[in-house]
């Protein structure tokens, strides 16, 4: 009964405070689609982290919110710098030596970005299909298309090959991109022409010397508060304001042949022109807040949630986690009234709450309980913080260069704003405190078609040292968390085979069965523990 009445008392007063606004706008979409169209403008390019328009995408929201009357959250200003590794990058120079003859770069082999350094020599082996073959200390020519190869290195570094040359049979074209992903294989590996590789028979000799530098660039989160006179707690509201550039391989673009402006008008341009709108909307109201507003654009997002795991970790480590992260990512395009809310099981009330407030606003709300998710909210959840996610959904412009400001609907944008807005009023005034609660898990980690169990494991995008796999975040009731495995454990092996990075750990998981006893190697706080999975 008691709950009943709690519940009750909650939609009373949210209820008051909406019909307030049930006649009015309150959001203004003049504001609005001025910060969008300059977000999301050609001069932008797509907003790639690290790059020129990268800086001044992050300058624009540090000075609109300076507008508004925010201030710096850190000492050191509201841009918050850090780096990350934008890609690997081939250093020219690479030599291959074929039974003492030097091949041609970019005519004969390529290098791929994913490989290590090398410097050694070896002789071949034949790794097609043949069983009982001595593998160490030997490069091994084997047929793969490139999609396939990063997973057939893991198993041919298991069995102590030294490298592999891998062609594709009939496949006279190379592969020359010389920069790719921030990840890299154990061991080395070379691409060769199907004609070459012809030539290459068992026991030949075989030199390779040459590079692969990482490249570090710098990014931005932009941070900022306007602070209460009295607070008694935190809403933290953020979206991520980087995108792809001009698109291409390795960025996630839907159109990798396409190398054109990816303008990201509503991923995610509109999420940061909402929180912009949202925190002039609540600095407005700033003498009933009894909340620290802050408001938070994170960088490379698309490079695998890096700004808002910075910044996640920087609050934790400071002690001043907020006490509520909503996060936007997205929220441009509504279709019918149709409006997503995800972290409704993260803290108590939260289903009351974002109904109540709807009833004057009558979206079409779908709900999911999950704090996690591929998006900056999971970045917050996993540090124990009430999330809640919105977004109007992905539609078929996403993540292509035409994700353009031309297909923003305005009207729906402002709706979600405004339904945004009343939810973070009701907090942010203190008629309404969140209490963290672990949310029913509804997403699948990542998995190929081959995977038959899961362990329950989210990867940390951010951890690319090459020594293992870093969890992010371990699923409830799931088997990695039934076994005490927690985020920020570094998987080192599993069933005794190495895990180096994420392509050796999608390896392990595509061997294992279901009912099987697994045992994980696990470097916790600078030790290294074996711990038994139950699948």
């Amino acid at each position: 009964m008691k709950r009943k009445y709690i519940i009750i008392s909650l939609f009373i007063i949210v209820l008051n405070h909406v019909n307030l606004f049930s006649q009015t706008t309150l959001s203004d979409s003049v504001f609005m689609k001025k910060s969008l169209m300059t977000l999301a403008s050609e001069s932008m390019k797509g907003r790639f982290p690290g790059s020129v328009e990268d800086k001044k995408a992050a300058d624009f929201i540090a000075d609109k919110l300076s507008e508004y009357g925010f201030v710096a959250y850190f000492k050191s200003g509201m841009l918050a710098p850090f780096s990350f590794t934008k890609n690997r990058s081939v250093q020219p120079g690479a030599m291959i030596s074929l039974k003492g003859v030097r091949l041609s770069e970019n005519i004969d082999f390529s290098i791929p970005p994913f490989s290590p350094d090398c410097s050694v020599k070896s002789v071949i082996v034949n790794g097609n299909g043949l069983k009982g073959v001595d593998y160490k200390g030997k490069f091994v020519k084997i047929k793969s298309a490139k999609d396939s190869i990063r997973f057939i290195v893991t198993e041919l570094a298991d069995k102590g090959a030294a490298g592999v040359i891998y062609y594709l049979e009939g496949v006279e074209s190379l592969d020359d991109s010389k920069t790719g992903t921030a990840y890299q294989m154990r061991i080395p590996v070379v691409q060769v022409r199907a004609s070459v590789a012809s030539k290459m028979d068992d026991g030949d000799s075989f030199e390779a010397d040459y590079k692969v530098k990482p490249i570090k660039e710098t990014t931005y989160n932009v941070i900022a508060i306007l602070k209460a006179k009295n607070p008694t707690g935190t809403i933290l509201i953020g979206a991520h304001y980087d995108h792809l550039g001009m698109g291409g391989k390795e960025t996630g673009s839907m159109r990798p042949d396409r190398n054109e402006i990816h303008y990201g008008a509503d991923d995610n341009a509109s999420g940061v022109t909402a929180i912009i709108e949202i925190g002039r909307l609540l600095a407005k109201s700033k003498n009933e807040l009894k909340y620290d507003v802050v408001v938070a654009a994170f960088g490379a997002e698309e490079r695998g949630l890096l700004g808002s795991s910075v910044l996640a970790d920087t609050l934790a480590k400071l002690d001043k986690r907020p006490t509520i992260m909503f996060n936007l990512d997205m929220v441009g395009r509504m279709v019918g009234n149709k409006f997503q809310v995800g972290g409704v099981g993260t803290f108590k009330g939260a289903d009351s709450l974002t109904d109540v407030i709807n009833r004057q606003m009558m979206l079409g709300l779908t709900k999911t309980k999950d704090g996690m998710g591929p998006s900056d909210h999971a970045s917050f959840y996993n540090k124990g913080v009430p999330v809640l996610y919105f977004t109007t959904g992905v539609h078929q412009q996403y993540h292509t260069p035409d994700d353009k400001e031309s297909l923003i609907n305005y009207t729906g944008m402002t709706k979600a704003v405004d339904y945004i807005y009343s939810i973070a009023f009701e907090i942010a005034s203190g008629r309404f405190a969140p209490q963290f609660t672990k949310s029913e898990s509804d997403r699948k980690e990542p998995q190929r078609s081959t995977f038959k169990v899961t362990l329950g494991l989210i990867p940390d995008f951010t951890y690319e040292v090459g020594d293992g796999f870093r969890i992010s975040a371990v699923s409830d009731g799931k088997p990695a968390q039934k076994a005490g495995l927690l985020a920020g454990d570094i998987i080192k092996s599993i069933n005794g085979k190495v895990v180096g990075n994420i392509y050796d750990y999608m390896s392990r998981l595509g061997e294992l069965k279901q009912g099987e006893l697994v045992e994980v190697v696990v470097k916790r706080e600078g030790k290294e523990s074996i711990f038994k999975i139950q699948l």
